[in-house]
């Protein structure tokens, strides 16, 4: 693996136990409740033999049918079903064998029905879609290592940017070649050679530390906000002066706590003040399982950050299943084309599974380098 998918792999890990959670009064699209819900009617499952609703599934002593909507609807799924009391399955199609089997009480409350033995009590959801609005926002976050030939997959009209971490641009002539290149300069041994690279201003766009938040424990290479202030200072700074360069601040992990994301920010903006430090906008990232979190974290960012436009160039659920998240992928790609203050994001990653630091299940290329995966036909826009 890579010391940069070793670096990611030690973020996820690190902020699976502390992604930020806001309070849902700030924003939440996707948020719905069994008041929102229509009861469809019973319906037969089939187990051992199949399942009737394949979407996702969870147990639950408190099950019931609200909570088995807030389950399902938070992972894009329409369709909800309760069934023998405890269980919650999740599905994008309407089922259509009925059954007369839904006679058990729920875990949750034993004065509403959750199916019962092979039956399961049916609810539908609509969940909004909201519509696309500029899909020039979407870019490809370009593993080093990755095969030219994937660039084939992908159309620079429908993804006319891409970076990969590092200050050199990972094309070779006349690939993917109409695409804008956005140069990183994504650590503190990297910040030396950045006015080499902009000798001859070849970027228009420049992106600050990659992750500068995540300690060296932890896989990260951390720079203190104050160090970091020094180095913008001496090497990125002077890149806005001499070529006009639109400049990215540090792109911090959702992590939090002293010293972590929002906060490592704060810290060093009140560092890199103007006119010594300038930035056009602020990238960011997110790893975590939910929409409704997804939304949330970055909806609380702008409020934090409300001039800036921003950035998402790291973004994807984790913990889930392929098929979740698809779901979930549309719903995430509608939204940030919605948003006017988000100008550009790229999901991660458009790469096979070895190359996804763990998270399988967002792949956007096949394990055998054919083609695109459903993640990935999604994200280029053909599905």
């Amino acid at each position: 693996m890579s010391q940069f998918f070793f670096i990611l792999f030690a973020s996820i890990s690190v902020l699976a136990n502390s992604i930020f959670h806001v309070s849902s009064a700030i924003v939440s699209t996707t948020k719905t409740t069994a008041s929102n819900s229509t009861a469809v009617g019973c319906f037969a499952d089939f187990f051992p033999a199949s399942r009737a609703m394949t979407g996702a599934s969870t147990t639950s002593a408190s099950n019931t049918p609200s909570t088995c909507v807030s389950y399902c609807t938070s992972l894009g799924f329409p369709y909800s079903g309760t069934e023998y009391a405890n269980e919650c399955y999740c599905s994008m199609t309407a089922l259509t064998t009925t059954s007369t089997a839904c006679t058990m009480a729920c875990a949750g409350d034993s004065k509403a029905i959750c199916g019962g033995a092979n039956a399961i009590s049916v609810m539908y959801t609509n969940i909004p879609r909201l519509p696309a609005t500029n899909s020039t926002k979407r870019g490809l976050c370009w593993p080093w290592n990755n095969p030219a030939s994937s660039f084939a997959f992908f159309s620079p009209s429908a993804i006319p940017w891409l970076y990969n971490w590092e200050l050199w641009d990972p094309r070779a002539n006349g690939v993917y070649s109409t695409a804008e290149f956005v140069p990183m300069c994504r650590t503190q041994a990297e910040a030396s050679q950045v006015p080499a690279y902009f000798k001859n201003c070849y970027a228009k766009r420049l992106l600050g530390f990659n992750e500068p938040d995540l300690p060296a424990a932890n896989g990260g290479d951390y720079i203190s906000p104050y160090n970091a202030s020094l180095l913008w200072k001496n090497y990125i700074q002077p890149v806005k002066k001499s070529c006009g360069t639109l400049l990215g601040a540090p792109a911090v992990t959702n992590g939090i706590g002293s010293g972590w994301g929002t906060d490592w920010l704060h810290q060093f903006f009140s560092n890199c003040t103007s006119p010594a430090c300038s930035f056009d906008f602020i990238p960011l990232h997110w790893y975590g399982t939910s929409l409704a979190d997804f939304e949330t974290y970055i909806a609380h960012f702008h409020s934090l950050f409300p001039t800036y436009p921003l950035w998402v160039t790291e973004w994807q659920f984790t913990g889930v299943s392929s098929t979740v998240t698809a779901n979930l992928e549309k719903q995430a790609l509608q939204w940030l084309d919605a948003q006017s203050y988000i100008a550009r994001y790229s999901m991660f990653g458009p790469m096979n599974s070895a190359n996804m630091a763990g998270i399988v299940n967002a792949a956007m290329i096949k394990d055998d380098l054919s083609g695109l995966t459903d993640i990935g036909k999604i994200y280029a826009g053909l599905l």
